[in-house]
Formats: structure tokens, sequence, C-alpha cells
């Protein structure tokens, strides 16, 4: 069969491809069913692409066309799935790079790659125009990730995880040029070992963490976008016994703990869904947080608190889920507190605000802030002890263990050192002071 033949063939077959696992996604999404993961998408897709030759073959066998070959019919298979499950070929080529950990596209010509080291470099255009970008952009909404979306003008933002796990954010016709950037997570599987070994903190932090975990501390992980807050978090979770049952709560899915079983035997995913093409069927963070407490969980971890469902991660802290975890934006270890009363009344809640920093007080433990160093480093440079509830004052009392050295790395505090009771705890469940490799600043 000639080549324009086969390319007709391989054209038809990705648009049905691309619109018959697009509508089944968006039913998914209208039902409130899980959407299936890539792997079931390209058994799906690999069907269809069967169906549609063997309907072919027996159409041209009955009136006396020539047949495909099998080599053809292969290749055509392998080309429309590429096409189907790939980013694209440009985006694809700068993210086989294992040192990128985002990608800024500021219009088809204007490239941006983060490496792992902070580092800032331009790339090559990914897109021959800026309508050509956003026709890229569209076929991987139509694919969707977690959930299928539209972009459309009607719909000019998106926002969606990649097969791969990756978080991709796009606008356009609200933006003067169409705008994307892709997230990755590329330390899925580091423990504090690996953040050790790329400076984030030293072997004395590293045991001190342990130990919060081992004792069922309530921590509280805040920073800055891209400060790596979910990293440390999967981190830390990495160091709870593998047969706790650890409830996770996100608005999508980041730390993927229930694909590592050989980390964690019970882990129960709960994921926040937006409301279907007709406004309807959406569900909340807030929403979850009131239900994942009948499951019976050893753990709650929040992947990022940035609502009114604080007060029922705090409640939960408070009442004997011990051990639990969560992450929350901030500039400073201290102004989280504020920002918990703001995210409290973001429902409609009528709390005050001292009744959210008393309720703060007595679920959370400690309190880590990460932050970027000049030079683009990721590090834990604050870790703040909350101790109690001052009435008077109306403020969470706080003693800051662990301040910045010189090089923004969390150093011991020789002005608040850590009380004698709490230091016994935490050396019993393995604090070992004497690994710190920084002085006191």
């Amino acid at each position: 069969m000639p080549d324009l033949g086969v390319e007709r063939i391989e054209i038809t077959l990705r648009r049905l491809v691309a619109d018959e696992i697009g509508d089944y996604l968006r039913r998914c999404s209208d039902e409130g069913r899980r959407p299936p993961d890539e792997a079931d998408q390209r058994q799906m897709a690999r069907a269809i692409v069967r169906r549609e030759l063997d309907v072919r073959a027996r159409t041209a066998l009955r009136l006396g066309e020539p047949q495909i070959s099998e080599v053809e019919e292969d290749e055509i298979t392998e080309s429309v799935l590429a096409a189907a499950f790939s980013t694209a070929p440009a985006i694809d080529r700068l993210l086989e790079r294992r040192d990128v950990t985002d990608l800024h596209v500021n219009g088809c010509d204007d490239v941006r790659l983060v490496t792992i080291d902070g580092v800032v470099e331009r790339a090559a255009p990914i897109a021959a125009s800026d309508a050509d970008l956003i026709a890229m952009i569209q076929a991987l909404a139509r694919r969707g990730g977690h959930m299928e979306r539209e972009f459309t003008p009607a719909h000019p933002r998106l926002d969606l995880q990649l097969p791969d796990g990756s978080r991709l954010a796009a606008a356009a016709w609200v933006t003067p040029r169409p705008y994307m950037t892709i997230r990755r997570h590329l330390l899925v599987d580091a423990d504090q070992d690996n953040l050790v070994r790329r400076g984030m903190y030293d072997r004395g932090i590293a045991s001190l963490l342990r130990a919060f975990v081992a004792a069922r501390w309530n921590l509280l992980i805040c920073g800055g976008q891209g400060v790596g807050k979910t990293t440390l978090l999967r981190a830390l979770l990495h160091d709870c016994e593998r047969s706790e049952r650890v409830v996770v709560l996100e608005q999508e899915p980041e730390l993927h703990l229930d694909r590592m079983p050989e980390r964690h035997d019970q882990v129960l995913v709960f994921l926040e869904r937006p409301p279907n093409s007709e406004g309807v069927g959406g569900v909340t963070l807030a929403d979850l947080s009131r239900t994942i407490k009948r499951f019976t969980p050893d753990r709650i971890v929040v992947g990022e608190v940035r609502g009114p469902e604080v007060i029922d991660m705090l409640e939960a802290m408070s009442q004997g889920i011990a051990g639990s975890m969560c992450t929350i934006h901030a500039d400073s270890s201290w102004s989280v507190f504020p920002r918990m009363s703001v995210y409290a009344r973001a429902g409609g809640r009528d709390w005050a605000t001292g009744d959210v920093m008393q309720l703060a007080s007595l679920a959370l433990d400690a309190v880590v802030f990460l932050s970027k160093t000049r030079d683009g480093r990721r590090v834990v440079s604050e870790i703040r002890y909350v101790d109690h509830y001052d009435a008077d004052t109306g403020q969470v009392v706080t003693d800051v263990w662990f301040g910045a050295g010189p090089d923004g790395v969390a150093t011991p505090n020789p002005t608040s050192p850590i009380p004698v009771r709490l230091l016994d705890e935490l050396v019993a469940h393995g604090y070992d002071p004497s690994l710190h490799e920084r002085g006191a600043w």
C-alpha cells in the first residue's frame, strides 16, 4: 500500500483513539469514577486500533483491494500509540533529562529548564508557533492525566497530571501568549539519606526528623513554592513502619505512596474531585477531611493544606491520631499560624483566631521550614517546637530549636536548646545530637 494511504489511516486512527478515550475519561469524570491509568489507557488504545484495522482488512478483502501487511499494521499501531501517549516529541526530549525538575514555557519560543540544583537554562523552541503550542496543550488536555480536562477559550486554564506523575499547568486567551509549566517529582523514592547527600540538611537533623516520626510527633512542613516540601514529607513517611495504616488526602496525587508496597503496606488515598461539566459532583478536601477519620488511620497525611480542611486536620491530630503530617505554603515558620487562621475561615466557618491558635498548639508538635539558598539549593532552614497557647496574648508560644546558619542550612540555636525532658524522649527514639556537622549560629 502506498505510504500516503498508510499515513491517512494513521491520522484517522489517531483522531479516533483520542475521541474514544477522551469520551471515556469524560464519562468517568461525570460519573465520579476513577479514570484508568496510562497502562489501561494504552490497552484501550491498542484494542481500538486492532478493531479498526480488522474492519479495514475485511473491507479490503471483500472489495479486492490491497491488504496492509502485518509489518505495516505493527508500525501503524506503534505510531498511533506514540502520538496518543507522547507528551510531545519536543517536550519528551527535554524531560528525558533526569536532572530537570521544572519546565517553563512562556510562549512557543521562550523555554526554560530548572535543574534539581536550582540552575535555570534556556532551551530551544518546542513549537513552531503559539497556535501549535496551544494545539499541543489541547492534545494533552484531551488525553488528560488524572481527570480529563478541557483547554478552550471557555476554559482558558488547565491543571492536570501527566502519566509519569508530573504536574502541568497552562493558560491561554487570558494571557498575551500561551504559558505552560511542568513540575516533576524526581525524588519519589528518596529517603532521608538521599536528602542529606543533596545537602538539604545534615545527619544530625536527619536523626532528629527520624526521632520525630518514631515518637509520633505531629509535623507541619512549610515553605514557599518549589522548596521541596513534598519531597521531605515523602522521605519522612518512608521512615514509618511499613505495616502502618496511612491515610493520604490530596488535591492531586503527588506523594504516590500507594505505588511503593515495599515501603508502605496500607495506604489509602483520598483525592479531591472537581465538579463535572454541569457544576455538580465536586468533592473538596474539606469534605474528605471529615470522612477519612472513619477509616481508622494510624497516621493522616495531607499533601497540602490550603483551606478549611485545616480545622479537621488539626482536630484529628489533637484527638489521638498522632504522627500525622501535612504541608502548607508559608514564608516563615511563624507565619503558618496566622495562615491557618485565614484558611479556617475560608469555608465560611466561624472560627475565631484565638480558637484556631489554641487548636494548633494542641495539635502540632513541630514546624519544619524549608527555603532556597542564594545558589538555588533547597534546604531545611528552621525547626520550631510548638509549646503551648498563651491566652493572654492569643498567640502560640514556640521555640526555634534550629535556625539558618551561614550556608542557610538549619543549625542548633544556642539560645533555645532542646529541653532535657524532650531531649531524653527524642534520644530514646534515635536522635543523636553528636551527628550535627554544623556549629550553633
